[in-house]
């Protein structure tokens, strides 16, 4: 992971609640290195573009996730922190970008989650999707919905065990033996939907 650049990539002015949800918060997970789960400002954005593509094994993610998530979307989602290994501060451990559909206010949509590799299997991950989950909880949504790619195979344990079940209402057919749609984005790109109860 790059360690962000200094304190401006650090904000540390207050955030304000959401949806009854704190704009900080300490991780429950297990360990002893509790991340402190907090809202994403536009000035994180540098510091997470230039990590994702390694995070997602070198593939190429770092245009699906452009800064207009950071800008627009910061209310509901969600940045973890902590103590770099090298000891040179804190850094971004792992990412959240979702949003409530603004077609229909029962649904949370996760855009993105992304953990430091070196962190994985920690509970980072489902730190930050059960913050959203909160969040969305408490502005009425009764369904979250993520879409990726079926062959996904680190995915899809992870959304399995948060509780999350594959959609197969879509017209689906089966690929990688997971219920999904052929050319779903740009017309080339299959993918499967995963919806989960809040």
């Amino acid at each position: 992971m790059v360690p962000f650049d200094g304190a401006s990539d650090l904000r540390a002015e207050p955030r304000r609640a959401v949806g009854g949800v704190p704009p900080v918060i300490r991780s429950p997970e297990r360990g002893p290195e509790r991340p402190t789960l907090r809202r994403p400002a536009e000035s994180d954005y540098r510091g997470v573009a230039l990590v994702v593509d390694d995070w997602w094994d070198g593939k190429v993610v770092q245009g699906l996730l452009p800064r207009l998530w950071f800008r627009h979307f910061a209310s509901t989602s969600w940045l973890a922190e902590l103590a770099n290994p090298d000891g040179s501060g804190v850094g971004v451990a792992g990412f959240l970008v979702g949003f409530i559909s603004p077609e229909d206010s029962a649904v949370g949509v996760i855009q993105a989650v992304g953990v430091d590799p070196r962190r994985r299997r920690t509970g980072i991950g489902t730190s930050l999707v059960e913050a959203f989950a909160k969040d969305a909880g408490a502005a009425g949504v009764r369904t979250i919905e993520t879409i990726l790619w079926p062959g996904n195979r680190r995915a899809l344990p992870f959304l399995a065990a948060l509780g999350f079940r594959s959609d197969p209402d879509l017209g689906a057919r089966p690929i990688y033996g997971i219920p999904s749609i052929e050319g779903y984005d740009f017309g080339t790109e299959d993918r499967a939907r995963f919806i989960r109860d809040v």
